[in-house]
């Protein structure tokens, strides 16, 4: 399960650079060393026919849903990929509100041994300094505020070797930047989406024995 990423000074040049998008507005993404469910994520998604990089309160949530609350209450700050297809909760975001969301490290605290406490973990791209996770987006309107927010959750998936050693059973789908469009477009096959969601190779994850208090966002 992905519950915290790392999101660093200078990652709106690297979502332009490497996916083509542009902000949306000019504080579309918040550097933090500590992004948790609730707090904003960037991501990606198409609008017009472009690419428009935005910043999503991280979790979930249903035009219905009562409040923030229902994130923490039902996880949806992830969505399993073996799930979506047919989910009442995302089986209809997967056929149309699909987005990117775009980070530069996540953390595991995996319990290593049996062990009651996790040990930290931050896992970083080999290359470059941009994870590109699949993800799915919906809008959402505070009840008691009457404020929109985009909402959108991270798509996880089987581990790869690496993670699954940490050990850990879950991971985020992360998108060559090659797949972005074809996880983007609306005319993308379900079977061809559903292939994407699948572990990445190892080789493009190092993990290290540290945390977001060690994490460093310059």
């Amino acid at each position: 399960m992905c519950g915290r990423v790392g999101v660093k000074n200078g990652i709106e040049g690297l979502v332009m650079e490497h996916l083509g998008a542009a902000g949306a507005t000019e504080d579309w993404a918040v550097p933090n060393a500590n992004v948790s469910p609730t707090n904003a994520i960037p991501g990606v998604r198409i609008v017009n026919g472009a690419r428009v990089a935005a910043s999503y309160l991280w979790g979930f949530l249903p035009p219905n849903a009562p409040s923030r609350a229902f994130i923490s209450e039902y996880f949806t700050f992830n969505a399993r990929a073996d799930k979506i297809a047919s989910s009442r909760l995302y089986s209809k975001p997967f056929k149309s509100q699909r987005c990117l969301i775009a980070v530069n490290a996540w953390f595991e605290w995996p319990k290593i041994g049996g062990a009651r406490k996790g040990t930290t973990c931050t896992i970083t791209p080999t290359a470059g300094d941009l994870f590109v996770f699949a993800g799915l987006w919906g809008p959402w309107t505070d009840p008691e505020t009457g404020v929109g927010h985009d909402t959108a959750t991270v798509i996880t998936t089987e581990p790869n070797e690496l993670i699954a050693e940490l050990p850990h059973h879950r991971m985020p789908a992360i998108l060559a930047v090659a797949d972005c469009m074809a996880w983007l477009d609306p005319e993308t096959p379900t079977a061809i989406l559903q292939n994407l969601l699948r572990p990445c190779p190892s080789e493009w994850l190092q993990a290290k024995a540290k945390g977001p208090s060690e994490y460093s966002i310059d």
